[in-house]
């Protein structure tokens, strides 16, 4: 019991260190895309304050701002900003679970009656 205890604080103990506050906001009123992130990851102060202009943009350019925003300051596009991402990997996940149902599904065999 005591071995348990000591692996579970040794795993836990690192991710309790990895301290990480952010404030992040994003405002898109169709003229202008605002991105502002504050706060510290791992010990390192982090501040982003930009505004794009994305008038003549479309949704995939106004996506790769958002991800690039991130990506320049060490940090991935939260998950609530990313809704097609995830409705795309619930949709592979349905389509690869049909597959294998599909696929392993017992065929019963037709009887043939005698003559």
């Amino acid at each position: 019991m005591k071995t348990l205890l000591l692996a579970f604080l040794l795993i836990i103990g690192p991710l309790a260190m990895a301290h990480t506050v952010l404030q992040t906001r994003l405002v898109d009123n169709g003229q202008t895309l605002s991105i502002r992130i504050n706060g510290h990851q791992d010990g390192r102060k982090i501040q982003f304050d930009r505004t794009f202009d994305i008038s003549n943009r479309n949704v995939l350019e106004k996506e790769m701002i958002k991800y690039r925003a991130f990506q320049s300051v060490g940090l991935t596009l939260p998950p609530n900003e990313m809704p097609w991402l995830l409705s795309s990997a619930l949709g592979l996940v349905v389509v690869a679970g049909t597959v294998l149902v599909l696929r392993f599904q017992k065929v019963k065999p037709v009887g043939l009656k005698p003559l």
